[in-house]
């Protein structure tokens, strides 16, 4: 009974080492996906855009949280993405087809509550820690710099920022150098929402409405490199 008692007591305060409070820090880099977007004019047929990437953003990765036990952590994070400029060459179609090009910057800065399931029930330096999660937040997404241009005629389209709920599922791989100290590499699944610019583009100083603009889907796969410190 002892052994036993002993053994309890054990591994209590090995869950007591491991569990604390932690902050990360880290760059990451989101791809986003492909699309089809369209420009609904007053009056006009629509014209369908096809084929338009938004390229990849930047992202600063901060999150602070709580290792509850060896398996499991909680955290509060930011995902900041970084205002890229890219340009896409897409078919534009009303009627018939004529290919040109899509000027933006777009960008989101997401708000996230995220829970880890570590694989390994113990850790230590030199020790290999493969996790996976998800997490459920708000997106500030921005739509911005959007310009359009066809052999013929070229137009600015108004900026616009959107809020809208985002998920993330992924995982990772964390090796950690000391007790405390732990350095990951993570992929990732991000759903952001999604982003409408205004309903006006400008054309040699000339307004044109649009019935809607431009909506554009965030979604993006994403690749960080970060830094683990547990207090």
């Amino acid at each position: 009974m002892k052994s036993f008692a002993l053994m309890g007591v054990l591994l209590t305060l090995s869950g007591q080492l491991v569990a604390g409070p932690f902050v990360r820090f880290g760059y990451g880099y989101s791809d986003f996906r492909s699309q089809d977007m369209s420009i609904k004019h007053e009056g006009y047929p629509e014209i369908t855009l096809s084929n338009y990437d938004p390229g990849a953003a930047d992202q600063v990765l901060f999150s602070a949280g709580y290792f509850v036990n060896p398996h499991f952590r909680a955290e509060l994070a930011l995902d900041m993405g970084l205002a890229s400029e890219d340009t896409d060459r897409v078919t534009y179609s009303r009627d018939t087809s004529v290919t040109g090009e899509l000027s933006a910057e777009v960008y989101s800065r997401i708000f996230l509550v995220n829970g880890y399931f570590h694989f390994k029930g113990e850790r230590g330096a030199g020790m290999f820690d493969p996790y996976m999660g998800a997490g459920i937040g708000l997106a500030v997404n921005r739509f911005e710099g959007v310009s359009s241009q066809i052999p013929t005629t070229s137009a600015t389209v108004s900026d616009s920022d959107d809020t809208d709920w985002a998920f993330k599922l992924g995982g990772g791989l964390m090796y950690w150098m000391t007790d405390s100290f732990s350095a990951d590499l993570s992929v990732s699944y991000t759903n952001a929402g999604s982003v409408t610019t205004g309903d006006k583009a400008y054309l040699k100083g000339v307004s044109v409405p649009f019935a809607e603009g431009l909506e554009l889907d965030l979604e993006t796969f994403n690749y960080g490199l970060a830094v683990l410190y547990q207090f």
